[in-house]
C-alpha cells in the first residue's frame, strides 16, 4: 500500500468537504454551526451512521428518512452531536429539522432529551 497516496487522498477529501462547506447557503452554515467541528468537516455530511447497540427496526427507519431527505436534495447528519454535547438520530440541514426516531424510548426520554437540544431547531417524531 502507498500510505503518501492515500494520506494525499484524503487531505484532498477534506478540502473538497471544507470548500463544500464553506459555499453552502446561509442558512445551511447557520444549522451546520449548531453542531460540533468534527461533526461538520469530513465525510459526515449525507452519510448515514448507526451503532450496534440500535434496533433493525431504528435503523431501517433511519435510512429510510435519510434516502427521503436526498430523493429531496436535501443535506442531512446522521448521529449528529451538537455543542452542548446532545445528539441527534438525524439532521436535516437545509431545513433544520431534528428527526427523532422512536422505538424503544418513551415520550418523557423524548422529552428530557429535546429540553437539551438548541434553539432553533425543529422537531419531528418518527415511529418506528
Amino acid at each position: 500500500m502507498d500510505y503518501a497516496k492515500i494520506k494525499a487522498s484524503y487531505y484532498r477529501a477534506k478540502r473538497r468537504a471544507y470548500l463544500n462547506h464553506k459555499y453552502r447557503r446561509y442558512h445551511v452554515r447557520n444549522h451546520l454551526n449548531l453542531v460540533r467541528f468534527s461533526n461538520r468537516c469530513g465525510n459526515h455530511l449525507n452519510c448515514i451512521r448507526f451503532s450496534l447497540g440500535e434496533s433493525l427496526l431504528h435503523i431501517y427507519k433511519k435510512v429510510e428518512i435519510c434516502c427521503w431527505l436526498l430523493e429531496m436534495k436535501h443535506d442531512f447528519l446522521t448521529e449528529a452531536i451538537f455543542l452542548n454535547g446532545s445528539r441527534c438520530d438525524v439532521l436535516d440541514i437545509t431545513e433544520g429539522v431534528v428527526y427523532e426516531i422512536l422505538h424503544s424510548e418513551t415520550e418523557e426520554q423524548l422529552l428530557e432529551k429535546i429540553r437539551k437540544y438548541p434553539p432553533g431547531v425543529g422537531i419531528m417524531k418518527v415511529r418506528c
